[in-house]
């Protein structure tokens, strides 16, 4: 009976505490309660052996000394454990509290990416309207886009940043189609790392509901050569009026349609190139209503930009007539020759005359 291992008198206690210990005293406990009611002849045979009887008394004082220790351990585990109990309770509450703050957070700062967005929203829509008011808008289907800090836009676009910008809307008249473009410094799609893309983006506009569509004009870009060379790159392309991209708009922006493979980025990312100058380039959109070739296309774009509208209007026309009738151009010039001959005749004539 009793525990067969030797303890240090260091883990005593921890070991009084143990399933084990309360189980050896437990039984311990019955057994001598059970000597205590044997038959009477045993009793006073006991009786007769007083050193027996002296340890059997030493040994009943000894179990109620640890049936007392083992309820004094009881209680203070039963204490313990209401003491867990209550932390693991309080723990608790704090975890709901902690819950319920972060849902309350994740709510605040979904409301507050929803706000951020309608002020972006009001933002661009003050931007647009300060740049109508501006007089940067155009409104003749013509519009040049002069876009700064070009080395950074190339690296928030390469870093996928800012992989592409916009320009500020134009329209095709004062109640016409609104519109503007969208660059991709770093390419799109299957351009990507290797060209320079652009697109024309149909808008939402206020009069809309009376213009026709799908829109069907074509389109052309011209990327501007800075210096005296005049070596331009210039695009153009056709709407697909089945596509949704050149149906009337259904939201702010209709899907970006053009060019992906509009020039090598290699051309605007050599040094000196003559496309990036003091960390600027020009792109001008052109929509196409006359079906201008692209020989007189080329002739337009360079024309000087700085002449008033009306003047400028009057060459892009007279222009497009050249290159139209060039056979005419050639008989009138044909003419001047004729001409020309014969005021040298008639002048031989009187000469002669004279002498």
């Amino acid at each position: 009976m009793g525990c067969r291992r030797d303890l240090h008198q260091d883990h005593l206690q921890e070991h009084y505490l143990t399933a084990q210990h309360q189980e050896c005293v437990t039984k311990c406990t019955i057994l001598c309660l059970e000597k205590l009611h044997v038959e009477p002849k045993v009793i006073s045979t006991l009786l007769d052996n007083d050193e027996e009887y002296s340890q059997v008394i030493e040994s009943v004082n000894l179990l109620a000394e640890g049936l007392s220790a083992l309820n004094d351990d009881n209680a203070r585990i039963h204490n313990s454990q209401i003491q867990i109990q209550n932390s693991i309770l309080e723990r608790q509450n704090q975890i709901d509290q902690l819950k319920h703050s972060i849902d309350e957070s994740v709510k605040f700062s979904h409301a507050t990416q929803i706000n951020n967005r309608v002020l972006e929203t009001d933002i661009e829509s003050i931007k647009e309207k300060i740049s109508d008011l501006s007089g940067s808008t155009t409104y003749d289907g013509n519009f040049i886009w002069k876009i700064t800090d070009v080395a950074q836009k190339i690296n928030d676009s390469i870093s996928e940043k800012q992989t592409s910008i916009y320009s500020p809307p134009f329209y095709t008249s004062p109640n016409g189609y609104k519109m503007c473009m969208r660059l991709y410094f770093n390419g799109d799609g299957q351009a990507r790392r290797s060209h320079l893309s652009i697109f024309f983006v149909l808008l939402r506009g206020e009069y809309d509901a009376i213009l026709s569509w799908p829109f069907c004009f074509k389109i052309t870009f011209c990327l501007y050569d800075q210096t005296n060379s005049q070596n331009h790159i210039i695009d153009s392309f056709r709407p697909d009026i089945k596509s949704n991209s050149f149906q009337r708009p259904k939201s702010n922006m209709s899907i970006a349609s053009g060019l992906p493979k509009f020039c090598p980025l290699t051309m605007i990312q050599t040094s000196n190139n003559p496309y990036v100058r003091d960390d600027c380039m020009f792109i001008r959109c052109m929509v196409d209503f006359e079906s201008v070739s692209k020989l007189a296309i080329r002739q337009i774009c360079k024309i000087n930009v700085g002449l008033p509208k009306t003047i400028q209007q009057k060459l892009i026309q007279e222009e497009i007539e050249r290159v139209n009738t060039p056979q005419t151009s050639v008989s009138i010039g044909e003419n001047l020759v004729t001409s020309n001959e014969k005021l040298i005749v008639s002048l031989k004539n009187s000469n002669l005359s004279s002498l």
